[in-house]
């Protein structure tokens, strides 16, 4: 018996030996789970909802068996294709484990790649990929604010779910986020409204960069010199280490150029909203005239308080966004094309009565300074509570990536890749283990941006999928992406070898994207810019990889655009140059669409600077007539009837074709317009559009049809008769 007990005491012991010594290790596992960003909350009861609470408190210890076995018949759920039942099994793990990241991030992943390709329809497709975005955001984040890979999850959905074409309903991504920020914060701002030009260049001249790029990769850039130590030491070699590289002095783009314009314009507008109040108590302090504003909303069932606002009750029919801000976005936006353009109207007289009150409480037509205020105050609120967007951080990316439209999803995926890297500890200037994939999502959104950061958006309230909405490039990104590859570039590679520039891995990218970029700045008439953009190119590459002086470069900037796109054509057939010429009507085209008539006017003139250089050639040998071309201007017109001809398969490409109509030179719709007329009549009665307002006869086509008869009708051919059998 007493060996029994001894055994027992012995035991005993040993036991507690052996979880005094586990918890003394548990600082240490701690810090690292926090090094690693593993680890949510110093608490796990901090900031945790009741019904959080409760299963934390309940199961104790054993929440973490129950999770695994949750998670594996989840998985056999998945596998089996009920994805339904998995998301359910994903949502008792999360309520088990709020403090781990990693089940947030796979039930949002689940959410928005796996069961939203099980359904159909866009909206149903959308409220998958949504929700998987409000469970990061809104709740996953929230109880781990220091996990970095929540952060980027969430950015990943935003850049390559909706930002990419991969998936068939990206379209209705774009238009259902680009919705919700059109009735929040509207369109940018017009940089230049009531703007004098020496406050213009003072106020331009005061904004501050981060320089987050230029610091983002020194750490990186000192762990590769320590790794090529510790390799030189193990191999007895000396080591020959990569030296920091410095910065080149250069003078800036110009000072007023439309990249710094548009985002001093942006940094106001975002400031206004920054410096809104917090509470309403403090509102009417400032503006005590917003008291009676608010009172006298509450008759039109608008209710504005301090309470928590959520975006299921924001996102509501009676909520703030439909009750409050879309009729002031109305009212504050001018009519859309497409309301103009409808053969009905298509604003109900209930929204008309309400805008109208609207307009009376606000006084937004007579721009009254108290309604101002009022609408700031809730535009705060919104992005702070709703879609948790700090304007405090949107300045600071403004500040230092440039102007950029909130309604596109790559500037929310820039968002959140920011945001993440503070949160994590991980900032840009202290890079961790994330810092490859992190940096790598915020090149995928700034070459977004840079090649779809300009929006031209008119939504379709009653099918927000079908919604008029146009991306071309942003020549403002320029500056942001030129900026990361002469700062991360050298930064992130190991071995630059003494090129320069961006470094050994991505001079070619450099290279090839600074080329593009003085094309479209030369293209969109922005020449002073793109001549600084060649400045750079030259200086900072002036030698080829071999290390010979560049040819390509020793030319004038006019020369060299023009030899960039030549270089593809040694000796061009008549159709070689026949596509190239059209490729370049089509991108005028785009460009007159979106309302870039110098972008248009110059890419048509180098398709004709193309054409005449060809047909220069081809006239001096008259055994070669039989390759000429047609004359230019029958073949832009060519190219605009084919552009108008496209199939319009939603109402916002036939949309597409109002805007390219209401923008062309009147040449090209005379002499397009009889001919073209039967289908656009057809195509307007489909989508219910008024064909006199949408495609209107241009002016002056009486005198144009005497000077340019059509083409008479073939007479037809004489029928041939068969003689009967009888007589052959």
């Amino acid at each position: 018996m007493s060996n029994r007990r001894l055994v027992q005491f012995v035991g005993l012991l040993a036991c507690g030996a052996l979880l005094a010594a586990a918890a003394l290790r548990m600082p240490r596992i701690n810090a690292g789970r926090v090094k690693l960003n593993i680890m949510g909350s110093e608490s796990p009861l901090e900031n945790t909802p009741p019904e959080y609470v409760f299963y934390i408190q309940v199961f104790g210890a054993f929440r973490g068996l129950i999770a695994d076995i949750a998670f594996i018949r989840a998985e056999s759920l998945k596998q089996a294709g009920r994805f339904y039942d998995a998301m359910q099994l994903h949502e008792w793990i999360c309520a088990l484990q709020p403090h781990f990241p990693a089940v947030w991030e796979y039930a949002a992943w689940n959410m928005s790649w796996n069961i939203s390709v099980t359904t159909f329809t866009p909206q149903e497709r959308w409220n998958w990929v949504y929700n998987g975005v409000k469970l990061l955001r809104d709740r996953g984040i929230q109880f781990n604010p220091r996990a970095i890979n929540l952060y980027k999850q969430l950015a990943w959905t935003f850049n390559n779910k909706m930002g990419d074409t991969t998936d068939e309903f990206h379209y209705a991504y774009k238009c259902q986020w680009a919705w919700r920020m059109h009735l929040l914060l509207g369109p940018p701002p017009d940089p230049l409204a009531g703007a004098d030009r020496e406050n213009l260049v003072r106020e331009i001249s005061s904004l501050q960069s981060l320089g987050l790029l230029e610091e983002a990769g020194r750490k990186t850039f000192e762990q590769n010199q320590e790794r090529l130590r510790r390799l030189a030491e193990a191999r007895g070699l000396p080591a020959e280490l990569p030296q920091l590289p410095t910065a080149t002095t250069r003078p800036g783009p110009p000072e007023l150029s439309e990249a710094r314009i548009a985002q001093w314009a942006e940094v106001q507008r975002l400031r206004e909203i920054q410096q809104a109040p917090d509470t309403l108590a403090e509102l009417y302090q400032r503006e005590p005239a917003t008291r009676r504003l608010v009172a006298a909303l509450r008759p039109l069932g608008i209710e504005i308080n301090d309470e928590p606002l959520s975006e299921d009750t924001y996102w509501v029919e009676r909520g703030l966004a439909f009750a409050f801000f879309q009729p002031y976005r109305a009212l504050a936006e001018r009519e859309g094309t497409r309301a103009q353009v409808m053969r009905r109207r298509t604003t109900a007289y209930a929204q008309q009565a309400r805008m109208q009150s609207l307009d009376e409480i606000l006084g937004i037509s007579a721009g009254d300074p108290a309604g101002r205020a009022l609408v700031r105050f809730l535009q705060k609120k919104v992005l702070r509570e709703v879609y948790k967007l700090d304007p405090t951080l949107m300045i600071e990316l403004v500040e230092n990536f440039g102007a950029m439209d909130w309604r596109t999803v790559d500037s929310q995926a820039l968002y959140w890749v920011a945001r993440g890297l503070i949160a994590g500890g991980e900032t840009v200037n202290r890079f961790g283990h994330d810092k490859t994939n992190t940096a790598r999502i915020l090149f995928f959104c700034l070459r977004n941006l840079f090649l779809r950061g300009h929006v031209v958006f008119e939504p379709n309230p009653e099918a927000i999928h079908q919604s008029y909405l146009n991306l071309t490039r942003d020549l403002n990104f320029i500056a942001a992406m030129n900026r990361a590859y002469l700062e991360y570039g050298p930064l992130f590679d190991p071995d630059t070898g003494g090129t320069g520039g961006a470094g050994g891995t991505y001079r070619g990218g450099h290279v090839n994207f600074l080329t593009e970029a003085i094309r479209l700045l030369y293209l969109a008439g922005r020449e002073d810019e793109a001549a600084y953009y060649y400045q750079v190119l030259r200086e900072t590459y002036p030698l080829t990889v071999a290390g010979q002086p560049n040819p390509a470069f020793d030319k004038s900037l006019r020369d060299f655009v023009l030899d960039s796109f030549r270089e593809s054509l040694l000796a061009p057939s008549s159709r070689d140059i026949l596509i190239v010429i059209e490729g370049f009507l089509l991108r005028a085209f785009e460009e007159l669409a979106a309302g870039n008539l110098t972008s248009y006017t110059r890419y048509t003139q180098v398709a004709r600077e193309y054409h005449d250089s060809y047909m220069r050639e081809k006239r001096a040998d008259p055994l070669t007539k039989r390759v000429w071309l047609k004359e230019f201007d029958q073949l832009q017109i060519d190219s605009f009837a084919a552009w108008l001809l496209r199939p319009s398969p939603a109402e916002a490409a036939t949309l597409h074709k109002v805007h390219l109509w209401r923008n062309a030179p009147v040449i090209l719709r005379q002499a397009v317009y009889d001919d073209l007329l039967p289908l656009l009549k057809s195509e307007c009665e489909f989508f219910e559009f008024d064909v006199a307002k949408a495609f209107p006869e241009p002016p002056a086509m009486d005198e144009y049809r005497r000077q340019h008869p059509r083409r008479a009708e073939p007479e037809p051919e004489p029928e041939v008769r068969t003689l009967p059998r009888a007589q052959q």
